[in-house]
């Protein structure tokens, strides 16, 4: 799609970016509650000595720069400036009996995530004279709200962040391409989940520094009591769904064989939006024109009303995301479509899981969609272009990488680290999900008008697919028309 000027956007063409957005703060609670075991010995500044002395030395700017940046739930430990922020939050989690011990290659108590995230980003950042200032605009239609309010008035942050609306800024001209050299560095290093989805005419947008793209987990004790092999990875639909069968009938209504969330929202877009990759569908093509009428795509609904039927009744389709990750936690569903975090998830709640690439369709290839993928960009009226840049770059040093390796919950994105036999062997599951970063990735569509409309339009098709017996192609060739009449 050709990059448009930013003077296109102007009034109410802006607000056809407006997407709910949605995983960004998934992993907030997931970084939180984790608790492993396997703590580390090294106290905070110990940590941040070695994140400086490792940092190659770099002239300080000739004055001093304070960057302006938007607050993201998983890494963030309040707003103002970050200095002040770390002292507080380090003595918030001490009272908390928290152990804030961290040596790098070691995991570490979940809680201090944030704290360690930022303190090894500020302190590269004060070697060229940049503070950090933060500032929490929340997420989905708020953020997006306040994004769209703030490039209309030219008065925006330094670096915005968001997920599902990103692309679409991107595309209308409102965010700044990254210099050509720190692109070059970004495809050489980084796995494509981080930058990929972010990537219009050759030119870079964004980066998301702990991107998640979803995998297949399944319980393995109500595999087994279905008379399952409880280690076995499926890999086809059709196991996938004949599974699924066999573990909502030997439930009796007590539990069930699930598959993925498939409401009509960015939350059940982006876990099924894996599935319409991997059959080689689209929701839309490289205009921003509706595609919903596929041969692809409707086999992907013919399978999500499958799986609908091994569900209790109504849940699949919830608006409300929380009520379904709730029945897995509970132990009621046996398979499950989502982001790595529920690798660590299981843990927390006592369930013993499996994690394995999505399963093909017949004619499938491995394919993904980004999840939980935070991206941070620089917009064009950004104050402080330089210095936005040089922090998205600390997001990718080795410092950060390798506690995001540790954490457990994310993989990182830095080649050096995740394809190290060391990250294989102390994070096999999590290295699974890495291998499925440097595949076939992609974020979720923009349409090229009245962007919300459009999906509104897919989704309620979606629903009356699965809802009723009708014939899918047609309810879908009928939504193509209608989506038509408003993205044209």
């Amino acid at each position: 799609m050709k990059l448009k000027k930013t003077t296109a956007l102007m009034g109410t063409a802006l607000l056809m970016v407006a997407l709910t957005a949605c995983g960004g703060n998934n992993n907030k609670t997931v970084a939180e509650n984790e608790k492993p075991s396997n703590t580390a010995t090294t106290e905070t500044n110990d940590a941040t000595n070695e994140a400086a002395n490792s940092t190659e030395n770099t002239p300080a700017a000739a004055e001093p720069v304070t960057l302006t940046v938007l607050n993201e739930g998983a890494v963030g430990i309040g707003v103002g400036l970050v200095d002040d922020l770390l002292v507080s939050k380090e003595k918030e989690l001490k009272d908390g009996g928290t152990d804030i011990a961290y040596t790098p290659g070691s995991q570490f108590e979940g809680a201090a995530f944030g704290l360690y995230y930022q303190k090894f980003i500020s302190t590269k950042l004060k070697e060229k004279n940049i503070s950090v200032k933060t500032e929490d605009w929340g997420w989905g239609e708020p953020l997006i709200q306040k994004e769209t309010a703030g490039f209309l008035a030219k008065n925006i942050p330094d670096i915005i962040v968001g997920e599902t609306q990103m692309p679409g800024f991107a595309q209308q001209g409102l965010l700044e391409a990254f210099p050509d050299d720190m692109a070059a560095e970004i495809r050489e290093k980084l796995a494509p989940a981080a930058w990929k989805p972010m990537e219009i005419d050759g030119k870079i947008y964004g980066l998301a520094s702990q991107p998640g793209v979803s995998s297949l987990f399944w319980n393995k004790k109500l595999v087994k009591e279905a008379g399952l092999d409880p280690e076995k990875a499926i890999t086809t639909w059709a196991e996938l769904v004949d599974n699924a069968k066999k573990v909502t009938d030997a439930g009796k209504g007590k539990f069930y064989g699930g598959g993925v969330y498939g409401a009509p929202n960015f939350g059940g877009y982006l876990r099924y939006g894996a599935l319409v990759a991997i059959n080689g569908g689209t929701f839309a093509d490289a205009n921003g024109l509706p595609t919903f009428n596929s041969d692809a795509n409707v086999e992907v609904i013919e399978l999500l009303r499958t799986l609908n039927a091994n569900h209790p009744a109504g849940l699949m389709l919830n608006n409300n995301e929380g009520t379904y990750f709730d029945a897995w936690n509970k132990g009621q569903l046996a398979y499950l479509i989502d982001g790595p975090w529920r690798a660590q998830e299981c843990k927390n709640v006592g369930l013993e899981c499996g994690m394995a690439p999505i399963p093909l369709s017949p004619n499938g290839k491995p394919g993904n969609v980004t999840i939980g993928a935070a991206f941070h960009s620089v917009p064009v009226d950004a104050k402080n272009k330089e210095a936005a840049f040089d922090y998205i770059r600390a997001m990718y040093s080795t410092e950060v990488q390798q506690l995001i390796a540790d954490s457990n919950t994310r993989s990182p994105i830095l080649k050096e680290i995740a394809e190290t036999d060391d990250y294989k062997t102390k994070h096999p599951e999590m290295y699974l999900h890495y291998q499925a970063m440097i595949g076939n990735v992609q974020g979720l569509p923009t349409f090229a008008k009245d962007n919300s409309k459009a999906w509104q339009i897919f989704g309620d098709a979606a629903v009356k697919s699965l809802m009723t017996d009708g014939d899918i192609k047609a309810i879908m060739d009928d939504a193509q028309k209608r989506a038509e009449l408003v993205t044209k």
